[in-house]
């Protein structure tokens, strides 16, 4: 399967794409229809709403995508990218784009909400930046 880069374009992701990028991280791949009835429980959406959610995110270098032959003709089938470095793309673009704005102080603002996160999480969080601050080191 073909690695996703992700897109120039702005890497900001709103409340629908979040929760669509939740639900192909979960089980892998969907169509726009098959994505209709998962979120149809908390949201009532239009199909072309959740069409456009899904192109949009696959324009953003987000999802990737394949056509596939249905009942009703082609579709398009979008799956989560095998993409391990797609997810600190994402936050680091993000990152980039927070300080940009708001200069280097927001990094206090980010560490505050992240002091919110669960003990389960802030132990993956501690783990993952231990293990970076060991790689950079090495690679010193």
């Amino acid at each position: 399967m073909k690695r996703t880069a992700l897109s120039n374009r702005d890497p900001e992701i709103g409340d629908l794409e979040a929760d669509v990028l939740k639900i192909l991280k979960r089980y892998g791949s969907a169509s726009a229809g098959e994505m209709m009835t998962e979120l149809r429980p908390g949201r009532v959406l239009a199909y072309t709403t959740v069409s456009t959610t899904l192109d949009r995110l696959h324009r953003k270098g987000l999802v990737t995508r394949r056509s596939v032959s249905g009942r009703t003709g082609q579709k398009h089938v979008y799956s989560f990218p095998e993409n391990p470095g797609l997810e600190k793309q994402v936050v680091n673009k993000m990152v980039d784009k927070l300080v940009s704005a708001f200069g280097p102080s927001v990094a206090s603002t980010i560490y505050d909400r992240l002091s919110e996160v669960s003990p389960e999480e802030a132990a993956k969080l501690r783990e993952a930046i231990d293990g970076e601050m060991k790689r950079k080191k090495g690679g010193d």
